[in-house]
């Protein structure tokens, strides 16, 4: 077994980039992520099933232009190939990712 503190691995996001996994297995991989008010995320889309877990913060996702609002406790789930983007950043937002099979590093 491993634990992690969510706060611990925000922190350890690389200045310049917005995420950092820290699980990753042959069937899954988890990441965090984070957002300011002033960052973009660009449409696209992975071929893996996604769940993502609004942590803090809000904002909107854009799912194959369907756009839902989101705050802190929301679970999103994200078929394989539908394109996507996180926007309208209100404040921080803080994500996890889980991704099954585990993406491609």
């Amino acid at each position: 077994m491993k634990s992690f503190t969510l706060s611990d691995e925000k922190d350890d996001i690389e200045a310049g980039k917005n995420h950092a996994e820290f699980i990753r297995t042959t069937d899954m991989s988890v990441e965090v992520m984070r957002y300011s008010v002033d960052d973009e995320d660009p449409m696209h889309s992975h071929d893996v099933e996604e769940v993502y877990y609004i942590d803090s913060g809000s904002a909107s996702i854009n799912v194959e232009g369907d756009v839902t609002e989101l705050s802190e406790g929301d679970v999103i789930h994200v078929r394989p190939d539908e394109t996507h983007r996180f926007q309208d950043f209100v404040e921080e937002l803080i994500v996890l990712g889980f991704y099954a099979p585990a993406t491609k590093e």
